[in-house]
């Protein structure tokens, strides 16, 4: 053992010597800054956005942007949807497999240790049969132009961009589980509001009724009315199973069995805090997906340097150590055990039919596609921010307009039916007036929807944490 030790020990000496004095530096990539001159070299992004939705004296993007809804029932969910929504898992499990893959490019850096044993032993009981005996051996590729080191980096790199999509795809997630949740909100009061229509219908038919009974109404006030009341149920039967639907669906994303049994907050909250949105550079800094799309870029970069060095020469140092016997063969004289030995292989390619050239030109063309794929993405989530801003004032001028229009609306609605009583107008002029209130109302329960889903939108456009 202890010369075997010395032999380890003499193999590492000489291999970190070699290594200290041949290895080249692996060159790093692209700074961020170059790659977005390289990019936009159309345009400089602003400082500023071009929506004035936002409250300009606040510069600080929104953190924790959960805390804005003060819903305890949504922070439960969501924190359930984390835990055991499948597409999530899935997500993990393969940021597990890329830190394998790292460990691996890791592993292809440190020297490589194997034993070998053979014993034989004849029917008849004797040992024999050939050599025998173990051998412990050892090889190290010196990684002289940083190929394996471009390949570790590249999957470092790999695993960053993975991490930072799963940290994209939990803010999705929360998301896009809030939004349904508002969205099963919105077509409970929906609900709600179709039963009220139908009392009032209820009403309006024996009204109807009364009047056509004692004269003073006509058969078609009588139809009509119970037509109308046909058609409210039909559209309260809808809504109900469009309600049932939107509670399995968020049960999905829950990984729950759908059974539509899952409890919902029974009113829209309202909007009313400003916008912190920040700035368009500090969307590069935050927003997950954006990093992951730099780190696809960084990672096609160090395949550009693997590529490149896979077709300069290769060395290995080799080493051994052991002991063996034979009664078989004779072993010359100056063989003596135990075996030491310690070398080096030289493997340098010269010809491979163009496979090596074709390789880094591949790697080259995809270290181009990466840059355009971060410019898009750069483009994008500026976009989305860009958009929601927009959405986000739009929906506040259009709340108020509704809620005039409801108001009027009812008034009218309320006129109508005093005229029809008095027999001034017939039913057809107050069902039209009903349908009137009725969609003006679905309207601005939709708007007030749409505003809680466009300041969703918002804040996962703005990478903002939960």
């Amino acid at each position: 053992m202890r010369a075997l030790s010395k032999q380890l020990k003499t193999f590492l000496i000489f291999a970190t010597a070699a290594v200290l004095q041949t290895t080249c530096a692996v060159k790093a990539p692209t700074s961020s800054e170059e790659l977005q001159e390289q990019v936009f070299a159309n345009f400089i992004l602003p400082s500023t956005w071009q929506s004035t939705a936002l409250n300009s004296a606040d510069s600080t993007i929104t953190s924790n942007w959960l805390s804005d809804f003060n819903d305890p029932q949504l922070d439960s969910l969501v924190q359930e949807a984390l835990i055991y929504n499948y597409d999530l898992k899935i997500s993990c499990i393969r940021i597990d497999q890329a830190m394998g893959y790292v460990e691996m490019a890791k592993a292809a850096l440190r020297p490589a240790f194997s034993i070998l044993g053979r014993q034989n032993t004849k029917l008849g009981g004797d040992l024999g049969g050939g050599l025998n005996g173990a051998i412990l051996s050892a090889s190290w590729e010196i990684d002289l132009w940083g190929k394996l080191r471009n390949a570790r980096n590249a999957e470092e790199a790999n695993l960053l961009a993975l991490e930072s999509e799963v940290s994209f795809a939990h803010l999705s997630l929360a998301a896009l589980l809030a939004k349904s949740y508002y969205l099963a909100t919105e077509i409970h009061l929906e609900t709600e509001l179709a039963k009220e229509m139908i009392r009032i219908s209820e009403m309006m038919v024996d009204v109807a009724t009364k009047r056509f009974e004692i004269g003073i109404g006509t058969e078609i006030d009588l139809v009509v009315s119970e037509a109308n009341l046909n058609n409210l149920k039909d559209g309260l039967l809808q809504l109900e199973l469009a309600y049932a639907n939107q509670l399995r669906a968020m049960e999905i994303l829950l990984g729950r069995y759908p059974a539509a049994e899952i409890q919902i907050n029974e009113e829209l909250i309202e909007m009313s805090n400003a916008i912190p949105a920040g700035i368009p550079f500090q969307i590069l800094e935050r927003r997950p997906d954006v990093l992951a799309a730099l780190q696809r870029f960084n990672s096609a970069f160090y395949r550009v340097g693997e590529a490149k060095a896979a077709r300069l020469p290769r060395l290995s140092l080799t080493g051994g150590f052991g002991a063996i016997t034979s009664q078989v063969v004779t072993l010359r004289p100056e063989f003596s055990n135990p075996i030491r030995s310690i070398g080096g292989e030289l493997f340098a390619p010269t010809y491979q039919g163009g496979a090596l050239k074709a390789n880094v030109e591949i790697r080259n063309s995809q270290q181009k596609e990466a840059a355009e794929i971060y410019g898009r993405t750069v483009l994008n989530a500026i976009g989305d921010v860009e958009n929601a801003l927009d959405a986000v004032e739009t929906v506040d001028g259009r709340e108020q307009f509704l809620v005039n229009a409801v108001a009027s609306n009812e008034k009218a609605f309320e006129l109508e039916q005093q005229l029809f009583e008095v027999g001034k107008t017939d039913m057809r002029d107050v069902i039209r007036q009903q349908m009137d209130l009725y969609s003006t109302q679905i309207n601005l329960l939709r708007i007030r929807s749409q505003k809680i889903s466009q300041r969703i939108d918002l804040y996962l456009a703005l990478g903002g944490n939960m």
